[in-house]
C-alpha cells in the first residue's frame, strides 16, 4: 500500500508525442524573479545549481518565468509569506523582478490541461515538495526528448489558473534570443506592489516566569 505521504505521480513510461500543447507567444509580457546577483535570463541546471522542480540535467537548463510580477514574487518568497505576508527587508533585497518581452515563441507542454491526466500526469507535478523533486525532473527531461521547449503549469504558491512556464534551453545565460527587459523592479518594491508588507520581524525578548506559592 502506498503511503499517505508519497505522491501518486509516477516517472512518466508514456509516449508524450500527443501531450497537449500550448505557445508562449513571441512578444508576451512575462516577469521572473532573481536574485540581484543574477541575469533575468539564466536556465539553471541539476545538479550544478540544485534547485529547481523542472531543471535539466547539464549542458541544458530550465529558466522560470510567470505571468505577472505577483505570481513571480510569490513563487521566490514561498514558504515565507504563506503565514504571516510578512517579508524582512533583507531578504526582499536579494532579489529584483525583471518584466520583459519574449524574443521567440516556445512550444511548451500544458500540464494543467484535462487531458494531461491520459499520460499519467496529476496535479502533484506542480506541487512536489523539494525533496520530490527528482520524480518532476524526470518529466521535465521527457518532455524536453519529446520535442516541447518547456511547461506551462500552475505554480505552487499562487493559486488559480496555470500562471507560470519552465522553459528548457542551454544552461546558463547565453540562451540565444536575448529578450528585450521593459523594467526591473527591486524587491521591496515588488513586494509592495502585490501586498505583502516590507518590515523587520520582530524579535521576542525571553520571558522570566517567576512562581509565587
Amino acid at each position: 500500500m502506498m503511503a499517505a505521504d508519497q505522491p501518486a505521480l509516477a516517472p512518466p513510461t508514456r509516449d508524450l508525442s500527443g501531450f497537449p500543447a500550448v505557445d508562449l507567444d513571441k512578444g508576451q509580457r512575462v516577469a521572473r524573479s532573481h536574485a540581484v546577483t543574477n541575469t533575468a535570463w539564466w536556465f539553471a541546471s541539476t545538479p550544478a545549481s540544485g534547485g529547481g522542480r523542472f531543471d535539466l540535467g547539464s549542458p541544458c537548463g530550465t529558466c522560470y518565468i510567470a505571468d505577472n510580477v505577483e505570481v513571480a514574487v510569490r513563487e521566490r518568497l514561498r514558504e515565507t509569506i504563506v503565514a504571516s505576508g510578512v517579508v524582512s527587508p533583507l531578504l526582499a533585497e536579494r532579489f529584483a523582478v525583471s518584466v520583459f518581452t519574449m524574443p521567440r515563441a516556445w512550444r511548451c507542454a500544458h500540464i494543467g490541461l484535462a487531458k494531461a491526466a491520459r499520460f499519467g500526469v496529476t496535479r502533484e507535478l506542480a506541487a512536489l515538495a523539494p525533496s520530490q523533486y527528482p520524480l518532476s525532473r524526470q518529466w521535465a527531461s521527457a518532455f524536453a526528448a519529446t520535442g516541447f521547449e518547456g511547461i506551462r503549469y500552475g505554480a505552487r504558491f499562487t493559486p488559480g489558473q496555470a500562471n507560470a512556464w519552465a522553459l528548457f534551453g542551454r544552461a546558463g545565460g547565453d540562451e540565444a534570443p536575448q529578450p528585450m527587459v521593459d523594467e526591473v523592479i527591486p524587491g521591496p518594491e515588488a513586494c509592495r506592489q502585490v501586498g505583502l508588507r516590507v518590515t523587520p520581524i520582530p524579535r521576542f525578548a525571553s520571558l522570566t516566569v517567576s512562581r509565587t506559592s
